[in-house]
Order: structure tokens, then C-alpha cells, then sequence
């Protein structure tokens, strides 16, 4: 392993520049939209188009941000023997497994959500739905808990190697 992080020292810090700037550039345009939202007319009473708008803004900006974050503070963790992990890459299983519950449970939300403003609930549209969005979305949770559990093991394995060294 030290032999390919030697090898490969200048991609992994490129890696880790380009997680990290994506991971905040994120998590600051998350910000903007919830404030350009909030400012220009909106219609506020629509708690469904609330609804959507604070499931794109978590799943796509934050919880993704967030999650590259941990995987910039896993790379530098790799190739920098002196740094010690972050709080995000110490509690990084955790955030992926809320990620990975919050994937399942959106579309589930969603459905919810959809049905009070339709009011038109049958069983061949609940089925549909769950194939099409709840069955993808359990498959990414179910992705997310297994980098979690690898994550959760990697960790303590290389911090015990590097002081082998």
C-alpha cells in the first residue's frame, strides 16, 4: 500500500483538492438556493413544492457535500502520515448511514406528499411507484451502509498501520 501511495502521491492530492472544493461548493450553493427560494416569491403555502425543493436542496447539495467532505478527509488521511482524521472521517459511517436512510426514505416522503395534493390513491399507482422510485432508491441506501460498514473497518486498520511505520 505505501508503495502505491508513493506511486500515486500527486493524484491523491488532486483527488483530495477536487473532493474538498466540490464537497464546500456544495454545501454554499445549498445555501443560496434556500435564500434565492426563500426571497423571490415562493409560494409559500405550497408545502409539497416545500417539500421537493428541501429534499433536492438536502439529497443533492448537502448530504453529497458532506459526503465528499469525508472522502477529501479519507484521501489525505491516506497519503499524509502526520495528519490525524477529521470529526467527519471519525463519524464518517455514521453520515452515510444517514444518507443512506434519508435515500429511503425520501421517495417514500415523496409519494406521501404527491397523494394528499392528487388525492387519487389506487394500488397499481403505489406499486408503480415503489418500482420505480422506492426499489433504486433502497439499492443506493442499501450501496451507502455497505461503503459505511468497509469504512467503519478501514479506518482503525490504517491508522494501526501507520504506526507500525
Amino acid at each position: 500500500m505505501k508503495e502505491f501511495i508513493e506511486k500515486n502521491r500527486r493524484l491523491l492530492n488532486f483527488y483530495y483538492v477536487a473532493a474538498r472544493t466540490i464537497g464546500w461548493s456544495l454545501l454554499i450553493v445549498a445555501v443560496v438556493v434556500v435564500f434565492v427560494k426563500l426571497f423571490s416569491g415562493f409560494p409559500k403555502y405550497a408545502s409539497y413544492m416545500w417539500f421537493h425543493l428541501c429534499k433536492q436542496v438536502t439529497m443533492s447539495f448537502v448530504l453529497l457535500g458532506i459526503v465528499l467532505l469525508g472522502l477529501s478527509q479519507f484521501v489525505r488521511y491516506l497519503y499524509e502520515n502526520d495528519y490525524q482524521p477529521g470529526w467527519l472521517l471519525r463519524h464518517g459511517n455514521k453520515v452515510l448511514y444517514l444518507y443512506a436512510v434519508a435515500l429511503i426514505i425520501s421517495p417514500v416522503l415523496q409519494y406521501y406528499f404527491q397523494m394528499t395534493v392528487i388525492r387519487n390513491v389506487s394500488a397499481v399507482s403505489f406499486l408503480l411507484y415503489f418500482l420505480s422510485a422506492e426499489l433504486p432508491a433502497v439499492a443506493k441506501g442499501l450501496i451507502f451502509i455497505g461503503i459505511a460498514r468497509v469504512l467503519h473497518r478501514i479506518v482503525p486498520i490504517i491508522e494501526e498501520s501507520k504506526t507500525l511505520v
